[in-house]
């Protein structure tokens, strides 16, 4: 009863709001949606500027309006919620982390595959991709692009390539707001000028007390502490080539693991302090009249944990350092130059990458690094007006602690256009992974790691027009030596080559615009991710077989509103921590993790130029779904009022 009058109160707001802003009245438009369209700009896939329909790969773009209209509070919740065949593996709501148990984005099924970028440089630290750094406010869109991309980018780009494009300045104007919910709170100001933008925040997360179903082999639930974060991020145009971008971010994050016998809690538990800081800066260069890009980054993350008893619901007094306990720094250095040929039909980007990762495990007083170079070339052949061909090729060195690795990884793709609002291509390539660095000062005995390598084929058909957009695609992926962790009994676990990864699917996405005011999305993914251990016959499931997205958007001058939906079924099983060593024996056992249905909306009032109002509803079912397979759960039902003041 209780969630039919949640949804019966959301659809009167939806239609009380297309009924305050005139409805369909195109005249009343917001004019910046005038420059929305269906096929825009992207830069991510060719390494240079392409437009939708003419890029050889499966794309999404997400634009600062969407992000917007769609009230996602961070780039994980707006590729969650936008992107088909796209999951997160979060361990606490929005994405928030905890130490070594770090979200991150998959792509196509394939945990530790997802490279993401912030302007072009790179940000992943030990296999993960987290997003904490980037605030929602500083973003000016951001492109996905699925399917294999370690030709152009590097070691990661197994699934694909996210890159997060933040806003470079604009037209004068600072905004204050503060946000209240009945978990969290926030308070943010952010500035932009005609060359540069900045923002401060500090986020204030709640206690939930989860008192989520508890299953018969469980052996712990988790339940979210009070935390809190703080952000600041900067981004400042030197010249019209010359600009740089910083990012820091710091927070205390608590969560409790309690202990769960046959199904029971048992009153005992431990609870995990995470001292956690980040900071990621770059520099470029970007002569787009001699097509000639340069990006210098840093990367450097410090977690100092600690970890306390508890003892019949109390939290005991002592404390002790807990596992998770390192500093890890990564530098990045690739510069790229184009040429033209035939008069402008032919195209060459020809790259060096240099990158240096150093991991200090303090826990165990010991440090490692890894040295890596890379020659790379993509070469755009025009056979005529209608089809292209594209040659990729990579040469990589990786002096590494533990053995060093030569790695060669080619590429091809074509793109047919069958008319002037319809594309087909091809995209088929290799790729590689190298496993992170702390893995070598694991516990418990292991095999020496191997890199993940592995191919990518797809193929997919784009129809984009004024009003509609169609896009399908199939792909298969066939990867050797996949990285999975692994428990040997606690406290216990290590990371091994498990075996083969294989996934083959379909995405299928379709979005309409009714006009300026109205658009709405559909997308659904079917595939079958499948893991084998080395030396078996069985292929285990190790990722959800379904999904499907919805999502309808109304925006006018003063008044948006949206309402997205997102469903994954036919997941894996679950993974309990004392079942064996094996990759089989340890995922081949207990229940299925429960399907997830998370339904949200988000409403923005603007009434003047000056005062604006938004408020958004998250799982607004009030279900209680498992985020991923170690069964971290959802947030509750939850709800935010923002106000914000710009001048």
């Amino acid at each position: 009863m209780q969630k039919r009058k949640k949804i019966n109160v959301l659809m009167t707001m939806l239609i009380t709001s297309s009924l305050f802003s005139g409805g369909g009245n195109v005249q009343a438009a917001d004019n910046s949606l005038k420059e929305f369209t269906l096929d825009p700009m992207m830069v991510t896939s060719q390494r240079v500027e392409k437009s939708d329909l003419n890029t050889p790969a499966a794309t999404t773009i997400i634009t600062a309006k969407d992000l917007e209209i769609t009230g996602a509070k961070t780039a994980y919740d707006a590729i969650e919620r936008n992107v088909v065949g796209v999951t997160n593996n979060a361990y606490g709501p929005g994405g928030r982390e905890y130490g070594g148990s770090t979200s991150r984005t998959v792509i196509r099924g394939l945990d530790k595959g997802t490279l993401v970028l912030v302007n072009g440089a790179p940000i992943n630290m030990l296999n993960y991709n987290s997003m904490e750094g980037i605030p929602v406010e500083s973003i000016d869109h951001i492109e996905v692009v699925k399917g294999a991309n370690s030709v152009l980018y590097g070691s990661e780009a197994f699934g694909g390539v996210i890159n997060i494009i933040t806003k470079k300045g604009g037209e004068p104007k600072t905004t204050i707001s503060t946000s209240y919910g009945n978990y969290d709170k926030k308070w943010a100001v952010s500035s932009t000028g005609d060359k540069y933008s900045v923002c401060f925040s500090k986020d204030y997360y709640g206690e939930v007390d989860k008192t989520n179903k508890v299953f018969a082999k469980s052996t712990s639930l988790w339940r979210f502490g009070t935390s809190h974060k703080n952000n600041a991020f900067l981004s400042y145009a030197i010249n019209s080539k010359l600009s740089v971008n910083y990012a820091h971010t710091e927070g205390v994050f608590t969560r409790d693991s309690l202990t769960v016998k046959n199904g029971e809690l048992t009153g005992a538990g431990t609870s995990y302090y995470y001292d956690d800081t980040k900071d990621n800066i770059s520099l470029t260069y970007d002569d787009k009249e001699a097509k000639l890009k340069s990006v210098l980054s840093y990367n450097r993350r410090i977690v100092d944990p600690e970890s306390a008893n508890i003892s019949g619901g109390l939290i005991g007094l002592y404390k002790s350092a807990t596992s998770s306990n390192w500093k890890m720094d990564t530098m990045t250095f690739d510069t790229q130059k184009g040429w033209e040929f035939r008069d402008g039909k032919d195209s060459l980007i020809t790259g060096l990458t240099l990158g240096k990762e150093n991991m200090n495990d303090r826990g165990k007083a010991r440090t490692a690094d890894r040295k890596n170079i890379a020659l790379y070339a993509s070469y755009d052949y025009k056979f005529n007006n209608n089809f292209d061909a594209i040659l990729g090729l990579r040469g990589q060195h990786i002096s590494d602690y533990a053995k060093d690795q030569n790695i060669l990884l080619p590429q091809v793709q074509t793109l047919y256009k069958i008319n002037e609002n319809t594309s087909w291509y091809v995209n088929i390539g290799k790729s590689f992974q190298m496993p992170a660095l702390n893995t070598y000062f694991q516990d418990g005995s292991t095999e020496e790691l191997k890199p993940q390598k592995g191919w990518t084929y797809e193929t997919g058909v784009k129809l984009i027009n004024d009003k509609d957009a169609y896009k399908l695609g199939v792909f298969h992926m066939d990867i050797d030596a996949k990285f999975e962790w692994i428990d040997l009994g606690l406290p216990l676990k290590v990371l091994k080559n498990v075996g083969k990864f294989k996934n083959t699917g379909v995405e299928a996405e379709y979005t309409h615009k009714f006009d300026q005011n109205w658009k709405y999305n559909l997308g659904a993914s079917i595939s079958n991710p499948q893991t084998k251990d080395y030396g078996s016959e069985e292929w285990i499931q190790s990722d959800a077989k379904l999904q499907l997205t919805a999502g309808v958007q109304y925006a006018a001058k003063k008044l948006s509103s949206s309402l997205s939906y997102l469903f994954l079924g036919n997941r894996e099983n679950s993974y309990y921590n004392n079942l064996g060593t094996k990759y089989t024996e340890s995922t081949g056992n207990g229940h299925k993790v429960s399907n997830r249905n998370s339904l949200n909306a988000n409403f923005n009032y603007k009434a003047d130029s000056h005062n604006a109002f938004n408020l958004s509803l998250n799982n607004i079912f009030d279900t209680e779904d498992a985020i991923n397979k170690y069964e971290n759960w959802n947030m509750p039902f939850n709800w935010m009022l923002t106000y914000s003041y710009s001048f």
